[in-house]
């Protein structure tokens, strides 16, 4: 059965800590039965180009194995440095 999955980002979405997300982001997308992710990202008050980066690769992924993104109150801040980089509409976060 298919199913939908949230997933919370993390506090700070930067160089720092990004390897271990690359490796959930990466598992969740080669999960069988997942057809939708729901991005929570309430919490996220850091977002470097890196991050940002990621969540570019992650969203090209989701598209590539047709699963839908949604986001669940995405964060100023992370809104503002997706908009900083020019990656807001990309990442499907307006």
């Amino acid at each position: 059965m298919p199913a939908s999955i949230n997933f919370n980002l993390p506090e700070n979405m930067t160089i720092a800590n990004i390897h271990g997300l690359h490796e959930e982001f990466e598992a969740l997308v080669d999960k069988k039965d997942c057809d939708a992710v729901v991005l929570v990202a309430d919490a996220v008050q850091r977002a470097d180009t890196a991050g940002l980066q990621l969540l570019l690769a992650f969203m090209r992924a989701t598209r590539e194995r047709q699963i839908s993104v949604t986001w669940d109150h995405p964060s100023k801040q992370l809104c503002n440095a997706a908009d900083l980089l020019g990656l807001g509409n990309a990442i499907g976060i307006h």
